[in-house]
């Protein structure tokens, strides 16, 4: 496996692990794991999104992007209802039957 796709992976698994701690503390009020476990993965989530947005920084720099005209927010909701529809069985889908 490449690079990339390890990192992919390591990223996927801690993203997804971010979204049952943030749950954990919304529903339950407190954590399942221990904290040393979640401080890791949002470490993984942070390095992620540190990268994305010094490139998406770099990128509207340029000027080469034209004008947006969809709504960020609205395409986002659009994504996030089609993510919600999606059903499966697989245990790492978090709409699973």
């Amino acid at each position: 496996m490449s690079d990339v796709n390890n990192t992919l992976d390591a990223v996927q698994t801690a993203a997804h692990g971010l979204v049952v701690d943030l749950a954990d503390v919304l529903v339950r009020g407190h954590l399942k794991e221990h904290p040393s476990l979640v401080a890791y993965r949002l470490g993984v989530v942070t390095g992620a999104v540190d990268q994305v947005r010094t490139v998406v920084k770099a990128e509207r720099a340029t000027g080469r992007w034209p004008h947006l005209a969809a709504d960020p927010a609205a395409e986002h909701e659009r994504e996030r209802a089609v993510f919600a529809g999606h059903h499966c069985d697989c245990p790492y889908c978090p709409q699973a039957l």
